[in-house]
């Protein structure tokens, strides 16, 4: 058993440990609150100072939670640690106490060991360490401690207690005094507590009412909050309106003070959905309020049913649109069907002042009513809701008619001023238009004497009236309703254009007359409703006067006219050979003397100003209502005076710019070119002017012959009946010269040609006639029927008939050339050409050269070449395959350089000529090699040297193709032959490429230094072209297409690098197309065209007006209307 001093020990060891557990408690307890409030007071500071967002304080106050939890967390585990067992209580004051060394905890051991085997020596042992502990007070153990070890070792007292409980109240009286310092303090601590919502901060401003409040207002309509407050000073404060929409931040506009500072306001312009405000004025702010939003009925969509008038033929036609505007043709009704977008009670359209009263549907959304299209005017549509309410300002609709125009007639052909001939038939083309159709056309004509006075036409007598063949024919221009007749009527017309054709017959008109035409159309309007009855509108064209004259004179007239043009035509060629005469002069003097450029270019662009200044004056003088052949050359020189002979001005200006005047005779070759081709054209125009006078006089050949002289008429006859045997019997002549082409002339036998005497002395006879027939007609007097055309025609059958005789008799002649009658001249110099003519007999000598002995024979002196080659191209006689071996010539290896008798025909033979003075005949070449130097000429086994600078390709053989040893040349020919046949080859020049060539070596290829500058050229057109498009992109031009050009340009580079020629060419002319699109961009030269059409399709208006049918947003319309109020008053207010 526990001896009783051991046991008071006991009790004193756990009344201590109790002591110490409960104040470590409580001490922990203040001290958790006093940190947590601590805390709690530095935010609260913070955010009565600055006001922290919602956001910041959800931020602080998760901080302070997270804080408070983690130090109930400490305030619990120190607790449960603070539970000590008598042994470490006992440990705890033995450590405090060193004189008890261990007497305590051997104390408790000792009474707490079970086996105790010595009984008397444990009890002595406890009886004497509780003496040692009866001297000592354990509580005394924790106030020996520091404050720090009693906080470490949870061995607090009551002082500690009383310590942690001053500091608890003294921050709470901290509290009191900011909030007695800082008027927001209390609202800080709620929004601190209630982050989730939103507190006012109430400061020393305070907010004593904000207007309106919760409520509800229409949508759209402005809203005004007016803050009324109490200040502390007589200042202003900032003040702040934040409006929010659901599920958006915040917005802020600032509010204004009254004069005495009492209330602050803000107007929030339109309000379309719910949201929420509040006010911020100063250091305070006001509670949050909601603004609800109620909505009137509006049209959202117009369902229209346009019911047209019956004369217009139109079913019915139903659309839908945003707005109810009115647009469609005069006297249509239109239904409209309005949805609303919210429910309706009642509705009402108030047109021009008057109210039309409409059905509401079934649905409530619904509303429709009829509206006639009778003038335009203006409507407003009134939708009441539930609640009887309707828009103050309602939308003003446009009602738009289109009035029924009347009809437009126009006389198109003939003109208004018109001369035709007796006999002639007039067509006449009627226009006629209406914007709904034409109900009926008519076509009136009058007859106007000319010698009659205006006033005098009227009082024809009626058999002079049925002289003419029309009832009512004769009158005046000033009274065409007296004297007007019907020509024809067409009824309800489909087509725009009516044709009619007047005759002008002798039996009904004479020379001297003028008809007078005019047309009339109506158009279908037939309406009779609403208190009107409309009839059909009607249109009248202008009068068009046509002037009957004899067909003589319309003849002589018309031939004059041509004649002039012909004569204007031929001196503006003439004068364009003489600039080019004078440009070529010019090039062979400039290389002696370049001082002559000047004057000379001068001079030739001189010509070239007056020649298309002249042509001009033609083009002026031909008019549109000329004949088709005269429109046909005015626009032909019209294209000819603005191209190629503006070209030309321009070529002479770039040529007198030339630096280098060296280079004059290369870089006037392109002016040349275009000379010939001016020249090409007047020449083809000529010819067109040619064959009209010659159909012209044809025509006139035409008619009855019955005023002719009897020996005329008598002689006509005689040659009509001799050209009807001339007929006969050159069909038979034909025939028999068939039969003997058969057998060569060599072989014909007795017969055959006694036979072909026949024939030839037959074609002489005719020939003797024919020209007896041409003589007798030139020396007849001059008559309409006597022409030269009819003469030149007899001639050259005359001579066609000569020629065939000698072509009968011609045989095949084989000419032998010894070697010692060649005659070489051996030229030194040229000093004449061949004559320009052509043979006139085929090609039957056969020349047989004999081949020279020795070499020294077979070469001659090469002369200097002339500065221009020139060709006569004349037609084949005969084909390729007729009289082969008649045509050959047995050539030899002689060369020579004739000039001296060399000139005088162009005639057959063997020999080789080095003087480059030939011509192209119209004979095929041999077959037999020729040797020389020559321009083009015809194809044909040749060896020598090609000097000419251009190629077009003049026909003649096909040869063999074979290879020869000759050289390459140097030089390059600008070849525009297409002919694709072989032939020899082997040196040369380098000529053009194309898909088939002549068979042989080729000549070398184009270098790589070639190649590179042909791409170095492309990329400089790039540079400058990337150039062109940044000054475009700076002058804000729309450059776009400009770059997509340069990309093209570097893909024709990259083509000419790679060899890819064909791509680049293609890719050229559209990259050519492109610039000429960009040029006429930069330049502006587009023209525009105004559409003055009433009816424009609906798509087009859409296209057009873009939103302006489109309605004002919900809200915005009086801001809307008051704009375009001060754009109509020019900025002034309205009253």
């Amino acid at each position: 058993m526990m001896s009783p001093a051991a046991e008071g020990v006991i009790r004193r060891l756990d009344a201590t440990r109790q002591r110490w557990w409960f104040y470590t408690l409580l001490t922990s307890c203040v001290m958790g609150a006093s940190a947590s409030l601590s805390v709690f007071l530095l935010f609260m500071l913070a955010d009565a100072l600055f006001q922290f967002s919602r956001v910041v304080l959800a931020g602080a106050f998760l901080i302070w939670l997270a804080f408070t939890l983690a130090i109930l967390v400490w305030i619990v585990r120190r607790v449960i640690r603070g539970q000590r067992s008598l042994e470490a209580t006992a440990r705890r004051i033995e450590a405090e106490f060193p004189e008890l060394q261990s007497a305590l905890i051997n104390l408790l051991q000792l009474l707490n060991d079970p086996r105790q085997a010595n009984p008397a020596f444990c009890l002595a042992a406890v009886n004497h360490a509780a003496a040692q502990a009866a001297r000592i007070r354990f509580e005394e153990a924790a106030e020996k401690q520091s404050r720090w070890d009693r906080f470490r070792f949870a061995m607090h007292t009551s002082r500690d207690l009383l310590e942690w409980s001053g500091i608890l109240v003294t921050l709470i009286l901290i509290s009191v005094l900011f909030g007695m310092l800082l008027p927001n303090w209390s609202s800080a601590a709620s929004r601190l507590m209630q982050p989730w919502q939103f507190v006012p901060s109430v400061g020393r401003v305070k907010i004593l009412s904000v207007e309106p409040g919760n409520t509800e207002v229409l949508i759209g309509s402005s809203v005004t909050v007016t803050a009324r407050v109490e200040l502390p000073e007589k200042k202003t404060y900032d003040a702040y309106l934040f409006v929010a929409e659901e599920g958006k931040p915040e917005e802020r506009f600032p509010m204004t003070p009254s004069k005495d500072l009492s209330e602050y306001t803000f107007t929030v312009p339109t309000v379309l959905k719910p949201v929420k405000y509040r006010v911020e004025i100063g250091d305070s702010q006001s509670a949050i309020y909601r603004l609800g939003v109620t909505q009137i009925p509006a049209i959202t969509e117009v369902e229209v049913t346009l019911d047209y008038p019956a004369y217009l033929g139109r079913p019915s036609e139903t659309f839908r649109q945003r707005v109810p505007d009115l647009r469609g043709p005069q006297y249509s009704e239109a239904t409209l069907k309005i949805f609303a977008s919210a429910p309706i009670s009642a509705g009402e359209v108030v047109l021009d002042g008057k109210p039309i009263v409409g059905n509401v549907a079934s649905d409530g959304r619904t509303f429709t009513v009829k509206i006639p299209l009778i003038r335009d005017g203006q409507f407003v549509v009134r939708l009441k809701n539930q609640a009887g309410q309707v828009d103050p300002n309602p939308r003003v609709n446009r009602v738009t008619v289109i009035p029924d125009q009347p009809p437009t007639v126009e006389i198109v052909k003939p003109a208004r001023q018109f001369t035709a001939a007796l006999g002639d038939r007039i067509p006449v083309k009627i226009r006629i238009a209406d914007d709904y159709g034409v109900g009926r056309a008519r076509l009136e004509m009058k007859i106007v004497q000319e010698n009659a006075p205006a006033g005098d036409s009227a009082s024809d007598t009626e058999a002079n009236r049925e002289q003419n063949g029309y009832s009512g024919a004769g009158g005046s221009a000033d009274n065409p309703e007296q004297t007007a007749v019907r020509l024809n009527e067409w009824d309800s017309p489909n087509s725009p254009f009516l044709d009619y054709e007047l005759v002008l017959d002798p039996a009904r008109f004479s020379p001297g007359q003028k008809v007078a035409l005019r047309a009339i159309a109506w158009d279908k309007r037939n309406f009779a409703k609403y208190g009107l009855d409309l009839r059909p509108q009607q249109a009248t064209s202008a009068w068009h006067f046509v002037e009957i004259i004899s067909p003589d004179a319309k003849v002589a007239a018309e031939t004059k006219e041509l004649e002039n043009l012909r004569a204007a035509i031929f001196r503006i060629l003439e004068e364009q050979i003489r600039a080019k005469t004078e440009l070529v002069t010019l090039r062979d003097a400039a290389k002696q003397n370049p001082a002559v450029l000047e004057t000379g270019l001068r001079n030739v662009r001189g010509r070239q100003v007056h020649i298309q200044g002249a042509t001009n004056d033609v083009v002026a003088g031909i008019k549109d209502t000329d004949s088709e052949d005269r429109r046909t050359i005015k626009r032909i020189l019209n294209s000819l005076a603005v191209n190629e002979m503006l070209q030309a001005v321009q070529q002479c200006d770039r040529l007198a710019r030339l630096a280098d005047k060296a280079t004059f005779g290369e870089e006037s070759q392109e002016l040349l070119q275009i000379q010939d081709r001016i020249i090409e054209t007047l020449r083809k125009i000529l010819d067109v002017a040619r064959r009209a006078q010659t159909e012209l006089l044809a025509e006139a050949q035409k008619r009855p012959g019955g005023d002719l002289p009897d020996d005329v008429k008598k002689k006509l006859e005689e040659i009509q009946s001799k050209l009807q045997e001339f007929l006969e019997q050159q069909k038979k002549i034909i025939e028999a010269s068939e039969e003997l082409a058969k057998t060569p002339v060599e072989d014909f036998t007795e017969k055959e040609e006694q036979k072909l005497k026949e024939l030839a002395a037959l074609e002489d006879d005719w020939s003797r006639f024919m020209k007896e027939a041409h003589s007798d007609l030139s020396k007849l007097p001059e008559q309409d029927f006597a022409n030269s055309s009819l003469c030149q025609e007899l001639n050259e059958i005359q001579t066609e008939l000569k020629m065939a005789e000698d072509a009968l008799l011609k045989r095949s002649v084989d000419i032998a050339v010894p070697l010692e009658q060649l005659g070489y001249e051996m030229a030194k110099e040229l000093t004449s050409n061949l004559e320009k003519w052509l043979p006139d007999t085929p090609d039957r000598e056969r020349w047989s050269q004999e081949e020279s002995l020795s070499d020294k024979d077979k070469e001659a002196p090469m002369a200097d070449l002339p500065g221009q080659l020139e060709d006569l191209i004349g037609e084949l006689m005969e084909q390729e395959e007729d009289l082969f071996d008649e045509m050959e010539d047995v050539s030899s290896s002689a060369a020579d350089s004739l000039d001296k008798g060399a000139g005088w025909d162009a005639a057959d033979g063997p020999i080789s000529n080095m003087s480059a003075k030939g011509v192209t005949g119209n004979r095929l070449p041999n077959t037999s090699e020729i040797g020389g130097r020559s321009g083009e000429g015809r194809s044909g086994k040749s060896s020598g040297e090609f000097v000419s600078d251009e190629a077009v390709g003049k026909g003649g053989r096909k040869t063999p193709s074979r290879l020869t040893p000759d050289p390459y040349m140097k030089g390059q020919i600008k070849d525009f032959s297409k002919d694709p046949t072989g032939g020899a080859t082997g040196g040369g020049k380098e000529s053009g490429q194309g898909g088939q060539g002549l068979e042989g070596p080729t000549p070398p290829p184009h270098g790589p230094r070639e190649l590179q500058r042909l791409a170095g050229k492309q990329a400089e057109l790039r540079n400058k072209a990337e150039s062109i498009s940044a000054q475009m992109q700076i002058l804000n031009y729309h450059h776009t297409d400009m770059e997509q050009l340069i990309e093209l340009m570097r893909e024709i580079e990259r083509d000419l690098q790679a060899g890819r020629y064909q791509n680049a060419l293609r890719k050229r002319e559209v990259v050519l197309q492109g610039l000429q699109r960009q040029k006429e961009y930069v330049g502006g030269e587009f023209k525009v065209k105004e559409d003055t059409t009433v009816n424009i399709p609906k798509d087009i208006q859409k296209e057009i007006l873009g939103s302006v049918q489109e309605p004002a947003p919900p809200g915005w319309e009086d801001i809307v209307r008051g704009y375009y109020r001060q754009l109509i008053s020019g900025g002034k207010s309205n009253p």
